[in-house]
């Protein structure tokens, strides 16, 4: 099945290539604009991420850190699936 974006009906669909890949041990997911994510100990858990991403919370108010800060190699280090 062919997947139409806006603005594309009748014409060639481009390429598209996977969001979710996997690079030594640990997952990525990409977003547009050439934005990528990771790393993340598994896939279920960069699909978890992406959602998130792409459906963030309306009121959040949590404490926000970089995916590669410190704090987040350790709690991929702790949290391998």
């Amino acid at each position: 099945m062919q997947q139409y974006r806006r603005g594309e009906e009748g014409s060639n669909i481009p390429p598209r290539s996977d969001r979710y890949y996997k690079l030594g041990d640990d997952w990525y997911f990409n977003a547009r604009g050439g934005k990528t994510f990771g790393p993340y100990p598994c896939k279920a858990e960069a699909e978890k991420a992406a959602r998130q991403f792409l459906n963030p919370p309306q009121h959040y108010t949590g404490n926000v850190r970089p995916f590669g800060s410190l704090r987040a190699k350790r709690w991929r280090s702790a949290n391998r699936c």
